[in-house]
Protein backbone atom coordinates (compact mmCIF):
# COMPACT_ATOMS: atom_id res chain seq x y z
CA UNK A 1 0.00 0.00 0.00
CA UNK A 2 2.76 2.05 0.50
CA UNK A 3 4.53 1.36 -2.20
CA UNK A 4 1.34 2.25 -4.37
CA UNK A 5 1.02 5.65 -2.79
CA UNK A 6 4.57 6.40 -3.20
CA UNK A 7 4.48 5.48 -6.92
CA UNK A 8 1.08 7.64 -7.12
CA UNK A 9 2.79 10.66 -5.56
CA UNK A 10 5.89 10.14 -7.43
CA UNK A 11 3.63 9.97 -11.14
CA UNK A 12 1.32 12.75 -9.77
CA UNK A 13 4.54 14.62 -9.10
CA UNK A 14 6.07 13.88 -12.55
CA UNK A 15 2.49 14.95 -14.31
CA UNK A 16 2.75 18.18 -12.35
CA UNK A 17 6.35 18.85 -13.28
CA UNK A 18 5.42 18.31 -16.97
CA UNK A 19 1.84 20.05 -17.28
CA UNK A 20 3.45 22.62 -15.93
CA UNK A 21 6.03 23.24 -18.34
CA UNK A 22 4.10 22.62 -21.08
CA UNK A 23 2.13 25.34 -19.66
CA UNK A 24 4.36 27.61 -19.39
CA UNK A 25 5.79 26.67 -22.94
CA UNK A 26 2.62 27.10 -24.55
CA UNK A 27 2.09 31.04 -22.32
CA UNK A 28 5.30 32.19 -23.56
CA UNK A 29 5.69 30.53 -27.16
CA UNK A 30 1.91 30.53 -28.16
CA UNK A 31 -0.21 32.65 -26.20
CA UNK A 32 -2.78 32.63 -29.30
CA UNK A 33 -4.05 28.87 -27.57
CA UNK A 34 -5.67 30.34 -24.83
CA UNK A 35 -8.14 27.00 -24.81
CA UNK A 36 -5.39 24.61 -24.87
CA UNK A 37 -3.34 26.78 -21.90
CA UNK A 38 -6.38 26.79 -19.89
CA UNK A 39 -7.07 23.54 -19.97
CA UNK A 40 -3.35 22.55 -19.44
CA UNK A 41 -3.63 25.02 -16.32
CA UNK A 42 -6.71 23.43 -14.78
CA UNK A 43 -4.72 19.85 -15.19
CA UNK A 44 -1.71 21.54 -13.50
CA UNK A 45 -4.31 22.78 -10.82
CA UNK A 46 -5.67 19.41 -10.39
CA UNK A 47 -2.73 17.71 -10.32
CA UNK A 48 -1.48 20.32 -7.54
CA UNK A 49 -4.53 19.34 -5.23
CA UNK A 50 -3.31 15.93 -5.80
CA UNK A 51 0.17 16.36 -5.53
CA UNK A 52 -0.69 18.45 -2.23
CA UNK A 53 -3.69 16.01 -1.19
CA UNK A 54 -0.70 12.96 -1.21
CA UNK A 55 2.27 14.73 0.62
CA UNK A 56 -0.33 15.64 3.39
CA UNK A 57 -1.32 11.94 2.76
CA UNK A 58 2.25 10.96 3.37
CA UNK A 59 2.85 13.37 5.86
CA UNK A 60 -0.09 12.11 8.08
CA UNK A 61 0.82 8.02 7.12
CA UNK A 62 4.67 9.25 8.46
CA UNK A 63 2.63 11.46 11.30
CA UNK A 64 0.67 7.85 12.42
CA UNK A 65 3.59 5.72 12.15
CA UNK A 66 5.52 8.10 14.59
CA UNK A 67 2.07 7.72 16.49
CA UNK A 68 2.18 4.45 16.27
CA UNK A 69 5.75 3.82 17.67
CA UNK A 70 5.05 6.45 20.02
CA UNK A 71 2.04 4.39 21.33
CA UNK A 72 4.02 1.57 21.24
CA UNK A 73 6.80 2.99 23.07
CA UNK A 74 4.29 4.36 25.91
CA UNK A 75 3.06 0.98 26.07
CA UNK A 76 6.34 -0.93 26.52
CA UNK A 77 7.29 2.02 29.36
CA UNK A 78 3.96 1.38 30.70
CA UNK A 79 4.52 -1.90 30.76
CA UNK A 80 7.81 -1.65 31.93
CA UNK A 81 6.53 0.21 34.52
CA UNK A 82 3.81 -2.63 35.47
CA UNK A 83 6.24 -5.60 35.82
CA UNK A 84 8.99 -3.26 37.38
CA UNK A 85 6.12 -1.87 40.40
CA UNK A 86 4.83 -5.36 40.86
CA UNK A 87 8.32 -6.60 41.09
CA UNK A 88 8.59 -3.66 43.76
CA UNK A 89 5.44 -4.77 45.51
CA UNK A 90 6.59 -8.47 45.49
CA UNK A 91 9.41 -7.49 46.75
CA UNK A 92 8.21 -5.20 49.62
CA UNK A 93 5.83 -8.03 50.61
CA UNK A 94 8.42 -10.71 50.77
CA UNK A 95 10.67 -8.20 52.63
CA UNK A 96 7.48 -7.57 54.98
CA UNK A 97 6.75 -10.96 55.53
CA UNK A 98 10.55 -12.34 55.83
CA UNK A 99 10.51 -9.14 58.79
CA UNK A 100 7.11 -10.08 60.43
CA UNK A 101 8.88 -13.67 60.28
CA UNK A 102 11.81 -12.70 61.89
CA UNK A 103 10.18 -10.53 64.41
CA UNK A 104 8.32 -13.70 65.55
CA UNK A 105 11.19 -15.76 66.14
CA UNK A 106 12.16 -12.89 68.05
CA UNK A 107 8.94 -13.21 70.19
CA UNK A 108 9.55 -17.05 70.14
CA UNK A 109 13.37 -16.95 71.21
CA UNK A 110 12.45 -14.32 73.96
CA UNK A 111 9.99 -16.61 75.44
CA UNK A 112 12.16 -19.92 74.92
CA UNK A 113 14.96 -17.80 76.94
CA UNK A 114 12.43 -16.68 79.78
CA UNK A 115 11.29 -19.94 79.89
CA UNK A 116 14.78 -21.12 79.98
CA UNK A 117 16.03 -18.96 82.98
CA UNK A 118 12.60 -19.89 84.52
CA UNK A 119 13.31 -23.48 84.39
CA UNK A 120 17.47 -22.68 85.60
CA UNK A 121 15.47 -20.29 88.70
CA UNK A 122 13.08 -23.99 89.20
CA UNK A 123 15.82 -26.34 89.04
CA UNK A 124 18.60 -23.95 91.11
CA UNK A 125 16.10 -23.81 93.69
CA UNK A 126 14.68 -27.68 93.22
CA UNK A 127 18.67 -28.43 93.56
CA UNK A 128 19.12 -26.06 97.12
CA UNK A 129 15.80 -28.03 98.24
CA UNK A 130 17.35 -31.23 97.91
CA UNK A 131 20.55 -30.23 99.36
CA UNK A 132 19.07 -28.69 102.42
CA UNK A 133 16.79 -31.91 102.31
CA UNK A 134 20.04 -33.94 102.35
CA UNK A 135 22.15 -31.85 104.73
CA UNK A 136 18.79 -32.20 107.53
CA UNK A 137 19.22 -36.01 106.70
CA UNK A 138 22.94 -36.03 107.63
CA UNK A 139 22.46 -33.90 110.33
CA UNK A 140 19.43 -36.34 111.11
CA UNK A 141 21.37 -39.34 110.71
CA UNK A 142 24.09 -37.68 112.49
CA UNK A 143 22.33 -36.81 115.53
CA UNK A 144 20.86 -40.29 115.72
CA UNK A 145 24.01 -41.70 115.06
CA UNK A 146 25.76 -39.74 117.94
CA UNK A 147 22.02 -40.74 120.14
CA UNK A 148 22.89 -44.89 119.17
CA UNK A 149 26.27 -44.63 120.11
CA UNK A 150 25.47 -42.63 123.68
CA UNK A 151 23.04 -45.34 124.09
CA UNK A 152 25.22 -48.24 123.00
CA UNK A 153 28.43 -46.18 125.18
CA UNK A 154 25.81 -45.51 127.99
CA UNK A 155 24.89 -49.77 127.42
CA UNK A 156 28.59 -50.83 127.49
CA UNK A 157 29.15 -48.72 130.84
CA UNK A 158 26.12 -50.18 132.68
CA UNK A 159 26.98 -54.06 130.68
CA UNK A 160 30.80 -53.76 132.18
CA UNK A 161 29.54 -52.85 136.01
CA UNK A 162 27.33 -55.45 135.65
CA UNK A 163 30.08 -58.16 135.00
CA UNK A 164 32.89 -56.77 136.82
CA UNK A 165 29.91 -56.93 139.60
CA UNK A 166 29.68 -60.38 138.68
CA UNK A 167 33.12 -60.95 138.74
CA UNK A 168 33.39 -59.50 141.85
CA UNK A 169 30.22 -61.84 143.06
CA UNK A 170 32.34 -65.42 141.29
CA UNK A 171 35.57 -64.04 142.66
CA UNK A 172 33.81 -64.12 146.99
CA UNK A 173 32.16 -66.92 146.11
CA UNK A 174 35.52 -69.17 144.92
CA UNK A 175 36.95 -67.09 148.50
CA UNK A 176 34.17 -68.40 150.15
CA UNK A 177 34.70 -71.92 149.00
CA UNK A 178 38.29 -71.99 149.78
CA UNK A 179 37.77 -70.74 152.98
CA UNK A 180 39.83 -67.02 152.82
CA UNK A 181 36.77 -65.08 152.45
CA UNK A 182 36.14 -62.44 155.17
CA UNK A 183 33.13 -60.96 155.45
CA UNK A 184 33.68 -58.13 158.25
CA UNK A 185 36.81 -56.95 155.72
CA UNK A 186 35.65 -55.03 152.46
CA UNK A 187 37.53 -56.87 149.63
CA UNK A 188 38.05 -55.09 146.05
CA UNK A 189 38.37 -57.15 143.31
CA UNK A 190 40.02 -53.95 141.30
CA UNK A 191 42.27 -56.49 139.60
CA UNK A 192 39.39 -57.12 137.76
CA UNK A 193 38.89 -55.44 134.28
CA UNK A 194 36.97 -56.24 130.80
CA UNK A 195 39.17 -56.73 128.30
CA UNK A 196 37.98 -54.59 125.60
Amino acid sequence: MRHKKSANLTISAVAFVAAFLVDLYLIISSPQYIEVIIAISLIVVVDTYFLVEGIINKVDDIASIQIDKQNELTKVEKGIYSVAKREEISRNQSMSAILDMMLELKDENSTLMRELINQNGMMSKLSIKKEMDNTSKIVNSNEKLAVLIAQSVTANAKSQEEAIEILNDICRELEQSNGRYNENAEQKYSHLKIMN
